[in-house]
């Protein structure tokens, strides 16, 4: 894979330093790297490494230079064929998620500090998958930027044990000062001062040290303030400045004592781990993820932050126990061979790319009705065999929910309630919110809509497939809608295959549990075995009335096949409970009223006991196609070319009318002459004909 790295330059530090590990592993096992940053004095290193380095201002903060970067980025991953963009900072950040986003191509964040909340800092949690060295960092990341812990990655800092060789400790001479080590950028929030204010107390206590400052120039701004301090104190003999070092192992194997007194959150504590490497003791700040890299008392000290008494006494005591400091050094460099090399970083970072390219996000729309959600089940069963170890989501609405809710090829839902979001302003930014948070690497539009178009695209989905209707230069890639007429199921195939994907059959599924068979079990009349069960759903969508046939034909049908000797149970869900009653007032004799009685996987369950289903175009047709049960079908102002699901078994009655199909949930011509056409007498006929060349009465579950 190629992996483009951007960070602001390629000056010392611990980032920086890190980059250059990274691509020296990463070439090593076969992978190519591009690094864009300003440049720096490890250049040479990443090039001698066998990485390629661009030069561009990814590291000026103003805006147009910023904006002028992107299209150069974007030219470089595209023509060089780069697999995915992995930003270390803020700033090469934005240039980097822009470049990505519009190449679609992977983009990956390492997080390196303790970001406030502010908009600048949100570019380094919008990776795809974000890195964080320290479990303090990640839980951080979690509570003041709401990055769900799934999408964290906790890779620690790796140390290379060829650079950073051990050196024993050597004991100084008596009244030969110790020399102490503080390293990293002159910055309030490193803590030098503290460590100023340690040795002065240390001096006054007639302990000879020597205070080492290594990491930035002698005009770098802090310095005149520490000189400041130092000269009020009047240890300017007891202090060193080395400048900026790039021998950092020579550097720490000259010290007899690192020290790390920062007082500002540490991300990992690089130095920490790279001075017990070579083999110093260590004491540092008792704050977040010092602590977890320090044991204190077994690999090293921790002291209160900013405290300079408790690190002069933390000092003295490793200076007068040559016991304790053994201890600590040798269970030191056995945690860093056994947790913080650099080996393991660069494997575990490798795995994370892998997971980012082998294991994409993938959000499906399905807002509709229980039916379309159902007929979308070969579509689900297709993504899955196209991507087995993606993390598949849906969005469906929340009445449709629970046809999907045991669906096997799907790893979480998204929950659209339409109603609540035209109540409430905060339930709509609340799903918003959401979708931006799980970082879909795929959006597939199965709702086909300008609101479902325009909900990925915000949610910052790079790849988003679907029809082009209205807003279709939303969608890339958009495919053209077929010019002939074709069933929900294969509407949904030619979308797949414009994209690339192949479909998975015809076949409906639905999940229902063992619990949903034994309820459907125990709902079911008692009947003879060579007695058939017919199930009649004489409702359906509310909306749309167009589509039922008169409640009186029903009981007429109802008694018929009565009398004919078969078993009936009326079908509905709890808003039909009404319509339930009103039909049993219209019958001499009483069939078996299950409306209301079943939630949709138990009605399932029922629909498959019968031996013959009689409906409208309503869910229950799809349910019986799912379940294999024939099924006589009554249409009106729809096309069955279009609805009628592609496993459907049995027979379709319809009128042929200069108005149909009107697809109108009001008769324009009032006289609903579509429905009012078809008689009981042919619906019975239709029946018998199916019941004579179905299976026998009692089918299995």
């Amino acid at each position: 894979m190629h992996i483009l790295q951007i960070l602001p330059s390629l000056t010392v530090g611990g980032v920086e330093r890190g980059v250059v590990d990274l691509a020296k592993g990463l070439v090593e096992r076969g992978h190519r790297v591009t690094v864009v940053s300003a440049g720096g004095p490890l250049v040479e290193p990443l090039t001698a490494a066998g990485a390629t380095h661009v030069a561009w201002p990814v590291d000026a903060k103003q805006i147009s230079s910023m904006w002028r970067c992107v299209p150069q980025v974007a030219q470089l991953i595209t023509d060089g064929e780069v697999d995915l963009v992995h930003a270390r900072s803020r700033v090469p950040g934005w240039i980097g998620w822009a470049a990505a986003r519009r190449t679609r191509r992977m983009f990956l964040t390492t997080a390196h500090g303790f970001y406030a909340p502010h908009l600048a800092s949100r570019v380094m949690v919008w990776g795809r998958l974000v890195i964080v060295p320290s479990e303090s960092l990640a839980r951080y990341l979690m509570e003041r930027l709401q990055v769900p812990r799934e999408r964290i990655r906790i890779i620690p800092r790796g140390v290379d044990l060829d650079a950073f060789q051990f050196h024993p400790l050597v004991d100084r001479a008596p009244g030969q000062p110790w020399r102490i080590g503080v390293f990293g950028r002159l910055s309030p929030i490193k803590g030098q001062e503290v460590a100023i204010r340690a040795c002065a107390a240390l001096l006054r206590r007639k302990i000879p040290i020597r205070l080492c400052l290594a990491g930035d120039a002698a005009d770098a701004p802090m310095r005149r303030t520490l000189d400041l301090l130092i000269a009020s104190l009047n240890i300017q003999d007891a202090v060193e400045w080395l400048g900026v070092r790039h021998d950092m192992p020579a550097l720490i194997a000259s010290m007899d004592l690192v020290l790390v007194p920062s007082v500002y959150p540490e991300s990992f504590g690089r130095s920490v781990v790279e001075a017990q490497a070579v083999g110093r003791p260590v004491i540092a700040s008792r704050i977040h993820a010092l602590d977890e890299v320090i044991t204190d008392g077994q690999t090293g000290r921790l002291v209160p932050v900013g405290d300079a008494t408790a690190f002069a006494d933390a000092i003295e005591q490793l200076v007068h126990d040559p016991r304790l400091r053994q201890r600590l050094v040798a269970a030191a460099r056995q945690r860093v061979e056994s947790e913080w090399t650099v080996d393991h970083m660069i494997d575990r970072t490798v795995a994370v790319y892998e997971e980012c390219l082998t294991q994409p996000r993938v959000l499906i729309w399905k807002l509709g009705a229980l039916g379309d959600v159902i007929l979308a089940t070969p579509t689900l069963r297709a993504v899955r065999q196209q991507f087995p170890r993606a993390w598949i989501a849906l969005a469906v609405g929340r009445s449709a929910y629970e046809a999907v809710a045991r669906c096997p090829y799907l790893d979480s839902f998204i929950i659209y309630d339409s109603r609540r979001m035209k109540r409430s302003l905060w339930a709509g930014r609340a799903f918003m919110h959401r979708l931006r948070q799980e970082r879909f690497d795929l959006s597939i539009d199965l709702q086909n809509s300008s609101r479902t178009h325009w909900l990925a695209w915000w949610a910052g989905i790079p790849v988003r497939i679907g029809y082009r209707r209205k807003f279709g230069w939303l969608l890339n890639p958009g495919v053209r809608l077929p010019r002939v007429v074709l069933a929900p199921v294969a509407h949904q195939h030619y979308l797949l295959r414009q994209a690339g994907m192949a479909p998975a059959g015809d076949a409906l599924e639905l999940w229902p549990s063992e619990l949903d068979q034994q309820a459907a079990d125990q709902l079911l009349p008692v009947r003879r075995a060579d007695q058939a069960l017919i199930g009649l759903h004489p409702g359906g969508s509310a909306r749309w009335q167009t589509k039922r046939w008169e409640l009186a034909r029903w009981a007429r049908l109802c008694e018929a096949l009565m009398q004919q000797g078969f078993a009936v149970v009326i079908l509905g869900g709890p808003e039909e409970q009404a319509l339930g009653q009103t039909l049993q007032r219209t019958m001499k004799q009483q069939p078996t009223l299950l409306i209301g009685r079943t939630n949709l996987t138990q009605l399932a369950c029922v629909i498959r006991r019968c031996d013959l289903l009689l409906a409208h175009d309503s869910v229950s047709l799809h349910l019986a196609a799912a379940v294999g049960t024939p099924t006589v079908a009554l249409f009106g102002p729809t096309d069955p070319r279009r609805h009628l699901p592609p496993t459907f078994i049995g027979q379709v009655i319809q009128k042929e009318m200069f108005c149909s199909p009107c697809y109108s949930p009001r008769c324009r011509t009032l006289t609903h002459a579509c429905m009012k056409r078809i008689s009981v007498e042919e619906v019975l006929k239709a029946s018998l004909t199916l019941l004579a060349e179905a299976e026998p009465a009692g089918r299995p579950s």
